[in-house]
């Protein structure tokens, strides 16, 4: 019907309620300006931005800042957008390093196709910036392409893998990888953990991990 995703030969990734409905890996094509649908459509979701009540808070665990929600999230509902300030991946190396030495880092690489950007939230940013790790998540990122159609930068999407309570902290894997569906959905590889981070994995230092879930890996990267 002249939307994006017929335009570009993906599949339609929401359903009637704005619940998305494709694989973790395939890319999301929402419409834009060029299309003819409204703001109504249900192809247009990432692009109307946060609509849950969230909240940042000071975690008892030693974890530092965290965010939950204040009201129940649906499953498989889109929660919020992890943005910041682009830069290439050899600026990306070297804030890595600098943030490495502080114990913090805000570094999302944008490696759909090609690890040519990265996402730095540390300075820049939304609430994403305090959403913390977890190896069981209950959130889980998509790749979307709205207005900018290069694959190199995509948005990077937060979407809830579950019903997720009231009061619930939100999480995400900061080493996520993607199980291949096919030839399109192995592109995608976040590695948040990861980005900036320069030298053999020798000689990184490595993060513990403190997420508590039963499944922890004990260490972040």
């Amino acid at each position: 019907g002249g939307c994006c995703p017929g335009a570009s030969h993906n599949r339609f990734a929401y359903n009637s309620a704005g619940q998305v409905r494709i694989r973790a890996g395939l890319p999301i094509y929402e419409c834009n300006s060029r299309c003819r649908c409204g703001a109504d459509c249900a192809n247009r979701v990432v692009q109307h931005g946060i609509r849950y009540d969230l909240c940042i808070f000071r975690t008892a665990d030693g974890r530092g800042w965290g965010v939950r929600t204040l009201q129940r999230i649906r499953s498989h509902s889109f929660v919020m957008e992890y943005v910041g300030e682009i830069i290439t991946s050899e600026e990306a190396e070297r804030r890595g390093q600098v943030y490495d030495r502080q114990g913090a880092t805000y570094l999302f690489d944008l490696d759909y196709v090609e690890d040519v950007y990265t996402v730095d939230a540390a300075h820049y940013g939304n609430i994403s910036h305090f959403v913390n790790h977890s190896c069981d998540p209950n959130l889980q990122v998509y790749n979307v392409f709205i207005e900018n159609l290069d694959q190199r930068l995509p948005r990077i999407a937060l979407f809830a893998t579950r019903a997720i309570r009231a009061g619930e902290e939100l999480t995400f894997d900061y080493n996520m990888h993607v199980d291949p569906v096919d030839a399109e959905s192995s592109r995608m590889d976040s590695n948040f953990g990861r980005a900036g981070l320069g030298g053999s994995p020798r000689t990184r230092p490595r993060v513990e991990c403190r997420c508590g879930a039963a499944s922890c890996r004990k260490y972040l990267f």
